[in-house]
């Protein structure tokens, strides 16, 4: 009997760092060895909903490709000849584009990652530049060797967005994205091509990176009973992981003395209200 044998066709690194820091200690400068404990607790599926359109899933058929994801990776792989490698099962055309919405599965994901909360825009990952709509700001996903944390170069208007759902992924009845990914086998430069101009599936796999940052508020602090209300002189990291220890003295335009009886807990992710440019956490002490 034979065993169809697959390979990583490419992947994407989906990472996020409200997640993966540990307190003020960034997870790019920590340890390898911090690196892989942090990954090891980290699952990216618990916060996006990453789904194939209707047109895509027929062509993961047509093609024999499937999607496996790992903790911190979403993977397409590519059914390959058993005796050649890098040749698909099914030739793959250098045009076939693979589109995939993007859905929060956190319903908290803004307030905590470093964006725009989103009124009417939309976010796209895209290794190409889309023909329609004309004139869309494009911004190509990061390859993994590449430091590009998301930012609002990866945004389109809504109406940018309903053209390119309409292009690349139809109208969903019930379903209401918050981006878009899309995948052509030939990307916009060699780089980021998935397959070779001969078609041939490359030996080293092409590896995309969406990176999030953590989102940075001015805590503020309330309390009730006493009627203070005092807040951060700077805007302070929001991490799940470690703890961010504030200062009296250098974190608070106050005299440090009027307020040494308070302890600062770091703040919970629920309640983030935006005053201008500004983002605020409210901490009942």
């Amino acid at each position: 009997m034979q065993v169809a044998a697959y390979r990583t066709l490419f992947s994407i690194d989906i990472l996020h760092n409200f997640h993966l820091n540990n307190g003020e200690e960034r997870f790019e400068d920590m340890p390898d060895n911090d690196r892989e404990k942090a990954l090891r607790f980290y699952r990216w599926e618990s916060l996006l909903k990453i789904n194939p359109t209707t047109a895509t899933r027929r062509n993961l058929e047509r093609f024999q490709f499937l999607v496996k994801n790992s903790s911190s990776k979403f993977r397409v792989l590519v059914r390959v000849g058993e005796d050649a490698p890098q040749e698909s099962f099914i030739p793959i055309e250098q045009e076939l584009t693979l589109a995939f919405t993007v859905e929060y599965r956190d319903p908290h994901f803004e307030n905590y990652t470093d964006m725009p909360f989103l009124v009417g825009n939309k976010m796209l990952f895209a290794n190409f530049q889309p023909e329609e709509p004309e004139g869309l700001n494009f911004h190509p996903i990061p390859l993994d060797n590449e430091s590009e944390y998301f930012s609002d170069n990866w945004l389109v208007s809504g109406e940018n967005f309903q053209v390119l759902m309409e292009r690349y992924a139809g109208l969903h009845t019930g379903v209401s994205p918050v981006g878009l990914l899309l995948i052509r086998m030939q990307g916009e430069s060699g780089a980021r091509n998935v397959i070779n101009i001969n078609q041939s599936i490359k030996i080293t796999p092409t590896v995309f990176k969406i990176h999030f940052n953590n989102r940075r508020t001015y805590w503020r602090f309330l309390q009730a009973s006493s009627g203070t209300e005092i807040e951060t002189n700077q805007p302070k990291p929001l991490t799940k992981n470690g703890f961010v220890e504030l200062d009296p003295e250098a974190d608070f335009d106050v005299d440090a003395g009027s307020i040494s009886q308070f302890r600062f807990p770091n703040p919970g992710i629920k309640r983030i209200n935006s005053e201008g440019n500004n983002y605020y956490s409210e901490i009942t002490i």
